[in-house]
């Protein structure tokens, strides 16, 4: 990873780079320590995932499964994560949009629109910057797979990408060079008469946890070499690997994850496809959630599971479901959870939206849980008001 890398994200202003290190997270007391957001793109099926309609046209040939959630089955293709439904809520809401670039910031960035003129930071980057402790080597945010910015937070609290190979090889000529380089750059520092700039100051920290990164991180949390084939099978290949990699990142301390699995714009052959899809991520998450548990750090891990919107309930022409804004289901998996819920009703044949909650009161109790206050608001240096979440509710029963 090079400097350019940690620097990317041309649309944050100087005003939003300054307003992250003038405000101050007014949090409460919280067990919870790190936030995982799974993002399934594309749009995925709710009636394939956490509400089939079996014997009803609409769920087509899809069979339910008994989940510890009184009234509520999962589809047959989830077995691992209904056996640890009693710590899950199922949230019906809506993303109001139904198209997938806005459909994404709007679910990403916990319920806000998209605006012309302001960027807003995606949930994971205010988890982050919530949770973040300034000394760790480690960044706030690390992504294995798309995710929004940081936005008017600033480039301090983007997302590290992880994507592909990461098991770098940091001895030898590597490691020298990169130290080679930060010595030269230090002793440029104290002669260079921009030393006193705030733009230079926050370019040297950049290159100081760039150079911190290349020789920590992607050698040690994200390498998975050394873990067991065992280990591998029981997480599956492709998402399973990167669960693995969340499940070491949460060992190293990182505070928020995003990991994401595409492919759900299922508009024909639908039933197939899930059969094929759908257990490979039942697999992996269940077995991650094991680990945490192993770990004894379930109870402060909150996983979050969603598309930027639902399916329709009516099968099209080509044996698919369309796109389906009015109800998109929300998963939120932890050991916080004293039993499972279900917020929101969807009717016999998937239709209906009764008692739906809206997006942002989704991340209002995702914040609250966290610990970090979900009606307070950032101030960039204009003083202009940003809150950190749409809502000033969260969900009744949860947070």
């Amino acid at each position: 990873m090079n400097r350019r890398e940690i620097l990317k994200g041309g649309a944050v202003t100087l005003s939003g780079m300054l307003m992250a290190n003038t405000v101050q997270a007014r949090r409460r007391k919280s067990t919870m320590k790190h936030f995982i957001f799974i993002r399934l793109g594309g749009g995925a099926t709710q009636m394939e995932l956490w509400d089939p309609k079996p014997g009803n046209k609409n769920g087509g040939p899809t069979k339910g499964l008994k989940t510890k959630i009184a009234g509520r089955q999962f589809s047959e293709y989830l077995p691992g994560l209904s056996e640890i439904s009693d710590k899950m809520a199922i949230v019906h809401t809506t993303s109001r949009i139904g198209e997938h670039m806005l459909g994404t910031y709007y679910t990403g960035s916990g319920g806000f629109g998209p605006s012309p003129v302001l960027k807003h930071p995606g949930m994971c980057s205010v988890v982050g910057w919530g949770l973040y402790n300034e000394n760790s080597d480690l960044p706030p945010v690390v992504s294995m797979g798309g995710g929004l910015t940081a936005g008017f937070l600033g480039n301090s609290y983007d997302p590290y990408q992880a994507g592909g190979d990461m098991s770098l090889t940091v001895s030898g000529m590597y490691k020298k060079g990169v130290e080679k380089g930060d010595n030269m750059r230090e002793q440029y520092h104290k002669v260079s008469p921009l030393s006193s700039s705030d733009d230079y100051q926050e370019e040297v920290k950049h290159e100081t946890r760039a150079s911190r990164l290349s020789l920590g991180i992607s050698n040690k949390a994200l390498d998975i070499s050394g873990e067991s084939e065992k280990t591998k099978e029981s997480y599956g290949r492709g998402f399973g690997e990167q669960c693995l990699k969340a499940r070491r990142l949460i060992m190293a301390g990182v505070p928020a994850i995003h990991l994401s699995l595409g492919g759900w714009d299922m508009h024909q052959n639908v039933f197939e496809s899930c059969s094929n899809k759908i257990p490979a991520m039942d697999q992996a998450i269940s077995m991650l959630v094991k680990d945490l548990k192993a770990m004894d750090v379930f109870d402060k891990t909150m996983i979050m599971v969603s598309g930027e919107f639902g399916r329709t309930p009516r099968i099209n022409n080509n044996e698919g479901r369309d796109h389906w804004p009015r109800n998109t289901p929300v998963a939120l998996i932890s050991g916080a959870f004293n039993k499972g819920m279900v917020v929101g009703d969807s009717g016999p044949d998937g239709t209906a939206v009764n008692n739906m909650v809206s997006f942002g009161t989704v991340s209002h109790s995702v914040y609250k849980m966290m610990g970090i206050n979900p009606k307070g608001w950032f101030e960039d240096i204009q003083g202009r008001p940003l809150r950190y979440c749409p809502s000033d509710v969260g969900i009744e029963g949860l947070a």
